[in-house]
């Protein structure tokens, strides 16, 4: 009984040894993609020793590039590896061990034996799985799926991040943002886009004169932006008309928040901020939007194209302008002026200054509620002497006409749109007179009014109602927006 046992013993621990060997990492799973002879060797002349059918699972002893050793059924024989699919390497180290890097799957992808689109298909990968990447490449990548090492055709993995600490992803599989629109504009010129915000880079798209543009983000010398789905970079220099796509988002390139309407007291010279020259006087009564005050306690005003600056600051009572958030009812959360000559020195300078009262009168103190469509031309047209208005000066490059009734009302258009630039206002219409621009205002930030469609359309989307202020004085028009009293 001794030796018998003993005997026993000995079989089943060399049973033992047999089947861990077995079971090591060189035993896989597969999948049979299609019905398949099991030959005695390596040959599609071989003995046959059994079958399997198409989708079952079958043992893998060792895996080759033409010929798989399987077990089935207490029979070993080969299949051909090209059948074989959705391996798994039992008793592997989990993937993500190995791993340099993560991706996830943009399609469904298959996994290859070699870098070769005809090579061998060790398993299909749905779009959206999380894979552990071992090389980054150019056209494929290696991965670890299932204890198996393949290769992925790169351009079907995206969300590339590092697996583990003292590993930095390359800068070239580092995601781009999602693109989000805060701008749209319109080009001068035809514009090229480029890769990269480098003249050198390739191509990728042209922008065609007057076409417009969406665009994300931009510096002094480039704008990241989007047309037709291309993505990529042109000159900021060749970008005109700009409108927010929120109007809650940033202020579109050129505005200016100004900080106080500034109520003169007394007789104060503005100085021209780049020569230092006298270029204008303001009196008492005159009301002007200008910046905080600076270092040398002076500050700044918008002036037709370009910045004023007053050193005399005692001679200015300063109302503040409160963020549109913070404001409470009946304080100011927006202001800005224009000027235009202090002395008509023609009639129809004369005329003029009559038209910017009129439209001063018609639309001093309205109240426009939250939600509502405010339309200038609905308190203002028509521009006839039967309306009340005298001949001023117009612009007009269609014929040698240069007055017409209502000329000079699109200085009151213009500054109160200057103004909504400043705060949630969405601007449903508004056109500039010409590409030239206005002498009175920033270029590309004018707004005409007149006959047929031209007209300024302001929705108020603030979650309150707001009301507009304008006054004239001395050759300055100045328009503030208050938060309407409850």
């Amino acid at each position: 009984m001794s030796k018998r046992l003993s005997l026993l013993v000995l079989f089943l621990l060399s049973l033992l040894i047999w089947m861990t060997a077995f079971a090591d990492e060189s035993l896989y799973l597969g999948t049979v993609s299609k019905d398949m002879t099991i030959r005695k060797t390596k040959s599609t002349s071989g003995k046959k020793v059994g079958s399997v059918s198409e989708g079952e699972e079958i043992q893998i002893i060792e895996f080759g590039e033409t010929w798989t050793k399987i077990e089935k059924d207490s029979t070993i024989g080969y299949v051909l590896s090209k059948n074989v699919t959705n391996l798994t390497r039992l008793n592997a180290a989990p993937d993500e061990e190995n791993a340099l890097y993560f991706g996830v799957t943009n399609k469904d992808l298959t996994l290859r034996a070699k870098k070769n689109k005809s090579a061998q298909r060790l398993m299909d990968i749905p779009a959206g799985e999380t894979i552990s990447i071992t090389e980054l490449g150019k056209d494929w990548m290696t991965v670890v799926k299932n204890g198996i090492t393949g290769y992925l055709l790169s351009s079907g993995v995206g969300g590339i991040r590092s697996a583990r600490e003292g590993i930095e992803v390359p800068e070239a599989y580092i995601p781009e943002p999602p693109f989000v629109a805060v701008y749209t504009a319109q080009a001068d010129v035809n514009l090229t886009i480029r890769k990269k915000n480098s003249a050198n880079s390739n191509q990728v798209g042209i922008v065609y004169e007057k076409e417009s543009v969406e665009i994300m983000s931009q510096d002094d010398e480039w704008a990241y932006i989007r047309k037709n789905g291309v993505t990529g970079y042109v000159l900021v220099s060749h970008l005109r008309y700009y409108r927010r796509t929120d109007p809650y988002g940033p202020y579109i390139p050129g505005v200016v928040q100004w900080m106080y309407a500034a109520h003169v007291t007394q007789n104060v010279d503005v100085y021209d901020e780049q020569s230092g020259a006298v270029i204008r006087t303001l009196h008492p009564g005159d009301v002007i939007a200008v910046s905080g005050l600076d270092e040398r306690m002076s500050v700044r005003l918008p002036y037709q194209r370009t910045y004023g600056r007053i050193f005399s600051t005692a001679a200015l009572n300063l109302e503040p302008v409160r963020a549109w958030d913070q404001a409470g009812p009946g304080e100011l959360i927006s202001v800005f002026s224009t000027y235009y000559p202090e002395v008509p020195s023609t009639a129809s300078e004369e005329g003029r200054l009559y038209n910017i009262k009129v439209g001063i009168d018609r639309i001093n103190d309205v109240r426009i509620r939250s939600g509502e469509e405010f339309r200038f031309n609905d308190y203002c047209a028509p521009y006839t002497k039967g309306n009340g208005y005298e001949l001023g000066p117009i612009i007009n490059f269609v014929s040698d006409k240069k007055t017409g009734y209502g000329g000079g009302i699109c200085q009151v258009s213009t500054t109160l749109y200057d103004a909504v630039l400043q705060i949630p206002i969405e601007i449903v219409k508004q056109q500039v007179h010409s590409a030239y621009g206005i002498f009175y205002a920033p270029l590309d930030m004018d707004a005409a009014v007149g006959a047929g469609n031209l007209d300024l359309r302001l929705k108020n989307v603030l979650p309150y109602d707001v009301i507009m202020h304008l006054e004239t004085q001395d050759g300055v028009l100045c328009v503030r927006i208050y938060r309407a009293p409850v």
